[in-house]
């Protein structure tokens, strides 16, 4: 029996994007019509004012103006509390001024190089050396790229991501993804001894050592410190091709450096074209015109948020594409501000799947919360609702007036802004006129410069994250790991102390 056929609809947009971008079609990002179809907004109508105890005002933000244009003149600067060590770490903040294109162009000669000896590529990585470019790759790629042929990938090899996690079924699984073929890998650590992604890598790496023997360096990179650390070592004893990670600009800020960069090329995302949304932001971003300043003013309304007295940001989207940049941001601004009790805990939602979940407590929940909508516009495809005789369902109304599922799709977003208005929680929205590296690399500057601005406005570093070092000191202490003896009797000590209560079902 035959299956299912698709004549009914037209070829997958975002495939033929995949396609034109592995035959080198690029979209003319440099011309003023692209720049102006790809605007980004902010649209604050639901941020004040809301119905209930307390809400914010217009005034609340306009009062914060001096101290924002302050914050943004210091960063300028690299003056205020802004340094790991002694290094400062603004380097994101130039960074799309300074990219060179030699390096540009050096980053895809490697990578399409390799692309054409592998059928799949892994990305090892955890927090900043993974989530950027996995949301920015998943932004912009078909939902199931690696079921994909090669061909219709635009000629790309598989993608895969591991070393964000200690799960061994979901590492178990991956190799089974991985059986047959031939694999290529980017190990991406500062140090190299991250201990999810070091020891991801040392099982890739003996599995490629096995196969490839005396080759098995051709298949490998490595997205380390430039002169030090274990990572660095291996790769001048093995002969490793390898790319830097900055001194001076940390994991969740590193989209834009070789972190990312090396490996969005690997999937041909148009890492050019990435560059130029980034440095289109920048330009916006260091204006001292307040209100025209989307990056500033997102910064000002959380951070009067916050001091409402709101704990929580839903920052929820509707498109499944947008919904890794949440979790990007679930990082970029929780580890940026969760410092001394401050900051807004990041909650990614996809709308209306969440909706159906959590959407109860945002409408009629504790009011300690605010919504921040990235919304997609126009996304690559349009599917048009069929007309149905019977209408059982009601929806010919849709029908009738030729809408399609982009359009409910909008609906998604701008309906719950205003109920969750009315209920009590501002909210405000992005808004992403299409699944472009142009807009994802205007979002990703916008964000970091406003998670910045934040870190001044609350009166503490926000490039450094001193409490995820906490994690790893009890996890080394109960693995035993040489030097950890003094925290581990310590541990045992302190845990001893505490009443066990356990209790079985049954």
């Amino acid at each position: 029996m035959d299956g299912i056929k698709l004549t009914d609809f037209k070829q997958n947009a975002t495939i033929i994007r995949q396609m034109e971008r592995g035959r080198d079609e690029k979209n003319r990002f440099d011309t003023s019509s692209f720049m102006e179809e790809n605007r980004i907004s902010l649209d604050l109508t639901y941020m004040f004012d809301t119905p209930g105890k307390d809400p914010i005002s217009k005034k609340d933000i306009e009062a914060l103006i001096p101290r924002v244009i302050k914050a943004q003149k210091m960063l300028d600067r690299d003056e205020g509390d802004i340094y790991d060590g002694d290094i400062a770490m603004t380097g994101w903040h130039t960074l799309p001024e300074e990219i060179d294109q030699k390096h540009l162009e050096e980053i895809k000669s490697v990578t399409s190089t390799l692309s054409r000896e592998i059928d799949a590529f892994l990305s090892l990585g955890i927090g900043g050396s993974y989530l950027g470019i996995e949301a920015t790759f998943r932004a912009l790629t078909h939902t199931y790229f690696n079921q994909l042929a090669r061909g219709k990938r635009g000629n790309a090899p598989e993608i895969y991501f591991l070393g964000q996690n200690m799960d061994p079924d979901y590492f178990r699984d991956t190799l089974d993804m991985l059986e047959g073929k031939r694999i290529g890998v980017n190990v991406i650590s500062k140090s190299g001894t991250t201990t999810e992604t070091a020891i991801a890598f040392r099982i890739i790496r003996q599995i490629i050592e096995k196969r490839w023997g005396k080759q098995a360096s051709r298949f490998i990179i490595v997205t380390t410190d430039k002169s030090k650390g274990a990572l660095k070592d291996l790769s001048n004893r093995k002969g490793y091709r390898s790319f830097i990670i900055p001194d001076n600009i940390g994991g969740r800020f590193s989209v834009l450096t070789d972190v990312g960069l090396v490996g969005l090329a690997m999937a041909n995302i148009d890492i050019e074209e990435f560059v130029a949304g980034f440095k289109q932001m920048r330009k916006i971003a260091v204006s001292e015109d307040f209100w025209q300043n989307p990056a500033l003013v997102h910064a000002a309304a959380r951070y009067a948020s916050w001091l409402k007295g709101k704990k929580i940001e839903v920052v929820a989207t509707n498109s499944s594409s947008l919904y890794p940049v949440a979790r990007w941001m679930e990082q970029l601004f929780p580890e940026s501000e969760g410092h001394k009790g401050h900051g807004l805990w990041v909650s990614p939602s996809l709308y209306s799947e969440k909706l159906h979940a959590n959407g109860q407590m945002v409408q009629q929940g504790e009011r300690n919360m605010i919504e921040t909508f990235l919304l997609l516009r126009e996304h690559d495809n349009h599917l048009e609702i069929p007309y149905d005789n019977d209408n059982i369902d009601g929806l010919n109304f849709l029908a009738d007036k030729g809408l399609d599922m982009n359009y409910v799709n909008l609906k998604v977003i701008e309906g719950p802004a205003y109920a969750h208005y009315l209920g009590g929680v501002p909210n405000m929205t992005i808004e992403i006129p299409k699944r472009n590296a142009y807009n994802l690399g205007q979002v990703c500057y916008m964000m970091e410069m406003s998670v910045a601005i934040s870190g001044y406005l609350l009166g503490h570093n926000p490039f450094v994250q001193p409490g995820v070092e906490e994690y790893k000191k009890a996890m080394f202490a109960l693995l035993d790991k040489p030097g950890y003896d003094k925290k581990a009797k310590e541990m045992m000590k302190d845990i001893e102390r505490l009443e066990r209560i356990k209790i079985y079902a049954g």
